[in-house]
């Protein structure tokens, strides 16, 4: 065995007290995407990409820090070959930016790219202020530079240009604290620092238009796919790095019928907007198994490999970045790198879209919102509710929904469906709001 290869495998047993037999199965677990041809081979990054204008060579699979709070799994992960690292300053209260700099002890900073980020709402936004907030990044980091730094969540097409902040980053960038610039956009939503009312190619486009930037991070899936291919392309033209969120809607929602076997086993009585949300699921559930059955699908992990390599498929992507905090998680991500859509992939994801795409509650979208008389922010809720279900983060889900100024759903169930008559997709708004009420809160 090659000297780095026995140096990976043992960094992997020390961080997580797992047995590596084989190359193809960890912790007992055959490796996903790992066959009989593969068995010698560990499981690592297998693509790097050029990050647009950068030059710099990342992995396909990118590091999200969303959730991360595990520096061990951040550590296995770099010793599988990942080296894009996206992070930022209010992640989990500063304590991913902490895994971060634990992970990064010892190892070789030029092999690795770090983003983080500042939002403009959230804390002084005074060149001096941000200054001192991106310095408080880099302690928490244990690093004396930042590759990227992202304005997090742009919020209006004004703050692309917010002068302070551009006048921070030259002077950081002078002093050889930070190399490159970036932006983050997750489209209209309500968020802690307030509502935003911009479609996400605006926000994105008009960063690609100024020049300046050299990173886009920002919503892309195939259900996903006519605004996020804009985006993709605008990024192209001016040679901006294309970093990815929201990669994989998946979502069969078992949640549903689950949480009413336990309310019907315990003998307790289901709601009425409980039962109203039952029965608008009815159809959802009978397509949802008919869709598995015919694609042999038995988790929803299955769907969302495919998910995935569709993203990757495009070549014009430079990383997906997948919130990754356990060791599961980041098998089943890394498994994925160098992977290209097969035609069973095609198949599947062009069934999942037109039996249960409708179900799908566009991520960055908002065009609903506008119409609602009770001004429910939906593209928020239904994000949080992803997390709940599809991610199974329900703690974070419902901390984020408690924090919402507007989340009560309850006009929904007497409303005639003015969102609903104004989606482009057919969603059916009110019945998934009242599912993510249920998930979201403990009434």
């Amino acid at each position: 065995m090659e000297a780095k290869s026995r140096f990976s495998r043992r960094g992997f047993i020390k961080s997580t007290g797992m047995a590596v037999v084989g190359g193809g199965v960890v912790a007992g677990r055959r490796i996903p995407g790992v066959g009989e041809e593969r068995q010698d081979q560990e499981l690592r990054i297998r693509e790097y990409r050029t990050l647009g204008r950068t030059g710099f060579e990342v992995s396909d699979i990118g590091y999200g820090g969303g959730t991360l709070n595990n520096a061990n799994v951040l550590q296995v992960a770099l010793d599988m070959g990942v080296n894009y690292i996206d992070t930022a300053e209010h992640y989990v209260n500063g304590q991913s930016e902490r895994a971060v700099g634990e992970a990064l002890k010892g190892r070789d900073r030029s092999k690795i790219f770090l983003t983080t980020k500042l939002n403009l709402r959230f804390g002084g936004s005074s060149k001096e202020d941000l200054k001192q907030r991106f310095f408080q990044c880099l302690d928490r980091c244990q690093t004396d530079y930042a590759d990227c730094l992202m304005i997090h969540a742009v919020p209006a097409v004004e703050d692309i240009k917010h002068g302070d902040f551009h006048a921070a980053f030259q002077e950081l960038k002078a002093d050889g604290k930070v190399r490159f610039l970036g932006l983050s956009n997750h489209g209209i939503e309500q968020s802690w620092w307030g509502q935003m009312d911009v479609p996400m190619e605006d926000i994105v486009g008009a960063a690609a238009e100024d020049g300046r930037f050299d990173v886009a991070l920002f919503v892309y899936n195939f259900l996903q796919k006519e605004q996020g291919e804009r985006i993709i392309e605008m990024c192209k033209a001016r040679g901006m790095g294309v970093t990815l969120m929201k990669t994989d809607p998946i979502n069969l929602y078992a949640g549903i019928r689950n949480s009413l076997a336990m309310s019907e086993q315990a003998g307790r009585r289901i709601s009425e907007s409980r039962a109203q949300m039952a029965q608008a699921y009815e159809d959802y559930i009978s397509r949802a198994d008919a869709f598995k059955a015919r694609y042999g699908i038995e988790s929803e992990a299955e769907a969302r490999s495919a998910a995935i390599r569709f993203v990757l498929d495009n070549p014009d992507v430079h990383t997906a970045c997948p919130s990754i905090n356990t060791f599961d998680e980041l098998e089943n991500f890394v498994s994925l790198s160098g992977q290209k859509l097969s035609g069973e992939d095609h198949a599947l994801l062009n069934g999942y879209e037109s039996v249960l795409g409708q179900y799908y509650c566009r991520h960055a979208c908002g065009v609903c919102e506008p119409a609602c008389p009770h001004q429910v922010p939906v593209n928020t809720i239904m994000r949080y509710n992803h997390y709940f279900d599809a991610h199974g983060r329900e703690k974070h889900a419902m901390q984020r929904f408690a924090n919402l100024d507007s989340a009560d759903v309850q006009p929904c169930l007497e409303c005639p469906g003015h969102c609903e008559s104004v989606c482009p997709h057919g969603v059916p708004v009110r019945s998934l709001l009242v599912h993510a009420y249920n998930n979201l809160t403990l009434d």
